[in-house]
């Protein structure tokens, strides 16, 4: 289960809980606090239609539709819709936040300048099941790192523009290219086969060049069965 599936699952239901979410749920923080949010809207809402009245209105007002009461459960069903609009129409931005945040846990890694062996280079890729047809002189960081619950190359790649860090993400998918800025970085989340990569770059550069290349390069090769 891939973040978007899980998102329209806790969106049309917050108490879902199904194992493979659970799952997914595991490894992903961004969605669990989704469905912790959720959950704590659904509740508010439940509790709020369900609250009778501490007063006793007079009998001609007891007349008067209930306009008010259905008036206030719709602006709290829509906000509840928007925000999760939010969440689906940008899935990737929190998959964003989570790569700059994983790289800004190895800083020393933009500081490497010497080549990475050949096999610290094939440790870091068939950890994950993934094949790079890169040549190895321009890699000078490689890396098998734990993220969203599995094993990812983490590789910094020396461009003409100076280093950018790239993790190839075969479980992450995206339905089209995404640029993001944050955390005074940017970067860019490429659909690759049926995963992902994410290449990020300190500063306001641009990668989608070094995206496209990687692309072509990177190939999936059977997932090891354990870590």
């Amino acid at each position: 289960m891939i973040c978007e599936d899980a998102r329209l699952a806790i969106g049309a239901d917050p108490q879902a809980a199904g194992a493979e979410l659970e799952e997914h749920l595991r490894g992903c923080e961004a969605c669990r606090a989704l469905r912790e949010e959720m959950r704590d809207l659904d509740a508010g809402i439940r509790r709020a239609l369900a609250a009778p009245p501490n007063y006793v209105l007079p009998r001609v007002a007891r007349a008067t539709p209930r306009w008010r009461e259905y008036a206030l459960a719709a602006s709290v069903t829509l906000a509840m819709a928007a925000g999760l609009g939010v969440w689906l129409l940008r899935p990737t931005d929190s998959l964003a936040r989570e790569v700059v945040a994983h790289v800004k846990g190895e800083p020393n890694s933009w500081l490497s300048t010497l080549h990475v062996s050949a096999g610290a280079i094939d440790h870091a890729l068939k950890a994950s099941g993934v094949g790079l047809d890169l040549t190895s002189d321009r890699i000078v960081y490689a890396q098998s790192c734990w993220f969203r619950g599995h094993y990812v190359p983490h590789l910094v790649v020396q461009t003409t523009r100076g280093p950018a860090t790239v993790l190839i993400l075969r479980h992450e998918q995206v339905r089209a290219p995404d640029e993001f800025h944050e955390g005074g970085m940017s970067g860019v989340i490429v659909p690759a086969g049926d995963g992902s990569i994410a290449v990020v770059t300190r500063g306001k550069g641009r990668v989608d060049d070094v995206a496209g290349e990687l692309r072509q390069e990177v190939h999936w090769l059977p997932e090891p069965a354990t870590h």
